[in-house]
């Protein structure tokens, strides 16, 4: 791979991204590639995540702000890589618009049916609302899987708009506040569907990984992925 052009900075800012700095963010753009590349479907080259990590961080070096620290700059332009590559995943929308209400029947049906119950609803009873039984609610959960469907954004790939590297006072109540329901959320969660998000965004595992610790399917354990993604999205009211 050829080093990138060298970066124009306007202002006092001096950075511009040349070997060393191609040698010193490779590894970087390349992780953050790989560890996105676990949550999408395989289809999707992480060389095209590469490609657009460096063009989420050539634009870190030409928005960072004058005299920004080495290690302030890293993380920024970390969040400008992410966001590169989370905005050409999205640009894909790989999920059809009928997927797309399917997930928020879904949401909607569970957040519905915890208000009437006051407790979190069986999977059967899910199902029955939805008016399926329990084959084809497996296989509702299935499709929801394959359409990209079930990734939850906001807990390890999301990316904020940070102009200046630091986030704004409000915005980092609101995220504070949003993890506060989230923890909470995931507690109210049964223990089986607990594991599973924490062997998935905390240890990294893959579903096939997954299945293996939990003696279960790599089919089950994307189920219980998707079914735990979708009840946490109905606690915190985000479809």
């Amino acid at each position: 791979m050829n080093v990138p052009a060298l970066v124009e900075v306007e202002g006092n800012a001096k950075r511009t991204l040349d070997k060393q700095q191609y040698e010193r963010f490779l590894p970087i753009v390349r992780r953050i590639a790989m560890r996105a590349a676990r949550r999408i479907p395989k289809h999707i080259a992480v060389a095209d995540l590469v490609s657009c990590g460096w063009l989420g961080l050539m634009e870190a070096f030409q928005r960072a702000a004058p005299g920004m620290a080495s290690d302030e700059f890293e993380a920024y332009a970390s969040y400008r890589i992410r966001g590169a590559m989370l905005d050409y995943l999205r640009s894909l929308d790989t999920s059809s618009k009928q997927a797309r209400r399917a997930s928020r029947e879904l949401a909607r049906t569970i957040r519905t049916l915890s208000k009437e119950l006051s407790r979190a609803p069986t999977e059967s009873e899910i199902a029955a609302r939805l008016g399926l039984d329990e084959r084809a609610y497996h296989d509702y959960l299935a499709r929801l899987a394959e359409s990209g469907m079930t990734r939850l954004e906001i807990f390890d790939f999301d990316h904020e708009q940070v102009e200046s590297g630091f986030e704004a006072a409000d915005d980092a109540v609101a995220r504070r506040e949003l993890e506060d329901a989230l923890a909470d959320a995931v507690t109210a969660l049964p223990q089986r569907l607990q594991i599973v998000l924490a062997l998935y965004y905390q240890e990294e595992c893959t579903l096939r990984e997954i299945g293996a610790v939990l003696n279960l399917s790599e089919s089950m354990a994307s189920r219980l992925h998707t079914e735990a993604v979708h009840r946490l999205r109905a606690a915190i009211g985000k479809e």
